[in-house]
């Protein structure tokens, strides 16, 4: 068993602005492990938000490639090995693909999964001026959902200024911790008249328990608060989707059992992505095919044709190849 981990820079089409910063691009870990002269890709996105970097990754990675190698390490002892993070979704990444290619069967048919041809999946708009909101969304050719970048400026002039343009499409916002509970309570009758269906991420985790506080006019889905299945119980009674990730999950094999809690539990299910390359959608793909709300539009933002992997039309997400991963 041989792994290699290392990192590439994948750029944005354009900036694109949250509530944290403008992101303009950033680094991925891609991590390959060959066996018998085949190899298993995984990819993860590592975020400052997460109090993660390139270079821990990769150290976290390197600590643990000698026990990988000698083959004290599969998927299933990787998640008591690892913390939920990047590293181990790029590993655990790997270790699936690595399964599919030895076993000869495809990555739906181990996770016992019904592979659909397509996924609907939304186009986000970060936080620009009213106007440039009012542009871009008039210049989507019908878009199944839209996701709208708030905890900027002029929050509620863009949302006016999104549905000047697109009066009907299905709407979501996504805060990303940028607003005080005050600022939530006082955007929600807005947000509601609006047609919004649902917030993402409206206050930092730390400051979850104020949602007890809340007026739940509209919605909540825990973004940055929901990380694998030990979060889910102080979730509950304050949100109402989950937003799943496998870089926050730790792979795919948590994300599944996180989905699988989520539901049992009464949570609604979305799936997200970080900044990523076909090869870490294509897992996430499997995870929406289990979602009512699909965030998976990197394909449609990334600068570089071979960065996206999987094709976006604008409306649907379409499947992934084996060539690709799984």
């Amino acid at each position: 068993m041989k792994v290699v981990a290392q990192k590439q820079f994948v750029d944005l089409k354009q900036p694109f602005r949250v509530a944290f910063g403008t992101i303009v691009g950033l680094d991925i870990v891609e991590v390959r492990i060959e066996r018998d002269g085949l190899v298993g890709r995984g990819e993860c996105c590592p975020m400052d938000i997460y109090d993660q970097t390139p270079e821990s990754t990769l150290a976290e990675i390197a600590a643990i490639v000698p026990a990988i190698e000698r083959g004290e390490i599969d998927r299933l002892s990787l998640q008591r090995a690892l913390p939920a993070r990047s590293a181990r979704n790029a590993l655990d990444c790997a270790l699936w693909d690595l399964e599919a290619k030895i076993s000869g069967r495809s990555v739906w048919d181990i996770a016992g999964l019904e592979r659909p041809a397509t996924i609907v999946s939304d186009i986000s708009i970060g936080i620009l001026t009213p106007e440039e909101t009012y542009r871009v969304a008039a210049s989507l050719d019908a878009p199944a959902m839209i996701k709208l970048k708030l905890g900027g400026e002029q929050d509620l002039d863009c949302l006016c200024a999104l549905r000047a343009a697109r009066p009907d499409t299905p709407l979501f916002v996504d805060v990303n911790a940028g607003w005080t509970l005050a600022r939530l309570n006082d955007m929600a009758p807005a947000l509601a008249a609006a047609g919004v269906f649902m917030i993402e991420q409206p206050l930092p985790p730390s400051e979850d328990a104020l949602l007890d506080g809340y007026n739940r006019i509209v919605p909540l889905c825990a973004d940055e608060s929901c990380h694998d299945r030990s979060d889910l119980a102080r979730l509950r009674g304050r949100y109402d989707y989950i937003n799943i990730k496998l870089d926050k999950s730790g792979g795919l094999t948590e994300a599944l059992a996180l989905a699988e809690a989520g539901r049992e539990q009464g949570f609604r299910l979305m799936v997200g992505c970080m900044l990523a390359t076909g090869l870490a959608m294509a897992p996430a793909y499997m995870v929406a095919s289990l979602c009512e709300v699909v965030d998976l539009d990197a394909p449609l933002i990334v600068r570089h044709a071979a960065h996206a992997g999987l094709r976006h039309d604008g409306r649907l997400l379409h499947g992934f190849d084996a060539d690709l991963w799984g």
